[in-house]
């Protein structure tokens, strides 16, 4: 996961009421960590360092969170931002952790964003239209692999 700073994220989660939050058995909600996820489905025996080593020479450019959208599924919506990265680096690390490490996803197509909270299904659609326009620009400050074990491995990046 790619790891940053978002100080308004506050805000934008004080523009959703609380009733259209999703939650299941103490999970869902809003999103507490902001990241865009670089690949998800490792396999178990993937090592964070040897991950982590993959993307320690990539030099992460600022990236911009737009154009607020939904994934919906039978269950909720997850209200999300769009991360524009014009210089493809998140695009490119994707790829090489999909190059050189085992993993299973059910998402052929990658699309980097971030992840606001998960809705009640059907309420995304409002939001969406509450955050037209919002824009923010964002420097990732860290690289964090999470195991199945819930061990956290991190990069610093950008000299922080």
């Amino acid at each position: 996961m790619l790891y940053f700073n978002l100080p308004q994220m506050q805000e934008i989660h004080d523009m959703i009421d609380d009733e259209d939050i999703y939650i299941e058995d103490d999970d869902y909600g809003l999103e507490d960590e902001t990241h865009c996820t670089l690949l998800y489905g490792f396999d178990p025996d993937v090592k964070g360092y040897d991950v982590l080593g993959e993307l320690e020479d990539f030099k992460v450019p600022p990236l911009i969170l737009a154009n607020a959208s939904l994934f919906e599924n039978e269950k909720y919506d997850v209200l999300k931002f769009d991360v524009k990265d014009d210089s493809k680096t998140i695009q490119d690390m994707n790829e090489r952790l999909m190059d050189n490490f085992p993993y299973e996803s059910d998402y052929p197509d990658y699309h980097p964003h971030v992840t606001i909270g998960y809705l009640v299904k059907g309420m995304g659609k409002k939001y969406v239209e509450k955050m037209k326009g919002l824009e923010y620009e964002v420097i990732p400050n860290e690289i964090v692999y999470s195991s199945p074990d819930e061990i956290k491995t991190r990069l610093q990046l950008n000299d922080e």
